[in-house]
């Protein structure tokens, strides 16, 4: 009799392994610190220019998650005594005039990923998300993906100064050597893909740059439709294949590239535009419409102006091609 109620022993082993497994995956979650990595994320993104603030961070179903998430460019700089302020979590923040109108992201949940090794993330945002991994064994790499992402919502209107509507989706793939064991987006090998549907400017104030000048402008209404952006990217030059939007405003076709820099804002845009505007259209526009006018007309097909974009992402230059006036 008792050798019958005895336990087997593969069962007692089996039992003692998932209650040790259980027990030390509960001391992690509960001994995590989680307010360490939420420092060090908001001391990155102060880096960068940017305030970040975490309503909570907890261990979640997709990884370790974090809520209610702010980020917002500081208009005047980041100080000591904001970045304190950000760092301690402090319940009393100021507000956007000194920390930005920020974008809000629902949630962001990050973990381990095993192929390729590195770090998986989801976030939602928007009405919709965005997910992808960075890793590698060698060259690190990059993908991200866009998902139905609403232009309206995330307070982005604060964030970016324009009130969009409009769905978003697209893709990014990217292979990143490394020079002196940093991956090195000069070098860069991959493609991106953007893609909207029925996108329209509503309004906002934006600064754009007309002939070498930085110009503060502010948006009339313009409709944009659907915009298709596909470009190459080989050895850190990016070739456009296919760029082009047409809606009852206007109609737009890019092509050139883009030589990337080790920092996306120093980065090099040889890039031209055709542009169609209609009549109606470029009066509302005002004085970017007289600017506009001021374009000289495509010799292949004059319904269309031109226009190339040149200089660096953080000091473009946007004008007549060179050596064409109108």
């Amino acid at each position: 009799m008792a050798t019958e109620n005895r336990i087997a022993r593969w069962k007692l082993v089996l039992g003692y392994g998932v209650f040790s497994l259980l027990a030390f995956v509960l001391c992690l979650f509960l001994t995590f610190p989680y307010d360490t990595l939420r420092v060090r994320a908001v001391d990155a993104a102060a880096d960068a220019g940017y305030a970040l603030r975490v309503g909570s961070l907890r261990p979640g179903l997709r990884g370790l998650t974090a809520t209610q998430v702010r980020l917002s460019k500081v208009p005047n700089g980041m100080t000591p005594e904001l970045h304190s302020l950000l760092a301690s979590n402090a319940k009393m923040m100021p507000g956007p005039e000194e920390l930005g109108e920020p974008l809000t992201i629902d949630s962001v949940a990050v973990r381990p990923a095993l192929l390729p090794p590195g770090v998986a993330f989801h976030a939602r945002l928007m009405g919709g998300s965005i997910s992808g991994h960075v890793g590698g064994l060698g060259d690190v790499k990059v993908a991200v993906a866009l998902s139905n992402l609403d232009a309206s919502g995330g307070n982005l209107k604060g964030f970016s100064g324009m009130d969009l509507v409009g769905k978003l989706n697209g893709s990014l793939d990217l292979v990143l050597p490394k020079t002196r064991g940093q991956p090195d987006l000069s070098l860069a090998n991959g493609q991106l893909s953007l893609d909207t549907r029925g996108l329209i400017i509503q309004g906002g104030n934006v600064t754009v740059p007309m002939y070498g000048q930085p110009t503060p402008m502010d948006l009339p209404k313009i409709a944009l439709g659907d915009l298709d952006t596909r470009i190459k990217i080989d050895k850190g030059l990016g070739t456009i294949e296919t760029m082009q939007s047409k809606s009852e405003d206007l109609e737009i076709q890019g092509s050139g590239t883009v030589k990337l820099g080790q920092r996306l804002d120093v980065s090099q845009p040889d890039m031209s535009f055709k542009l169609n505007a209609e009549p109606d259209f470029t009066k509302r526009l005002g004085l970017l419409g007289a600017g506009l006018t001021m374009l000289p007309t495509d010799k292949a097909d004059p319904k269309f102006r031109v226009a190339h974009l040149s200089g660096f992402f953080n000091r473009p230059t946007f004008g007549p091609p060179r050596g064409q006036m109108r």
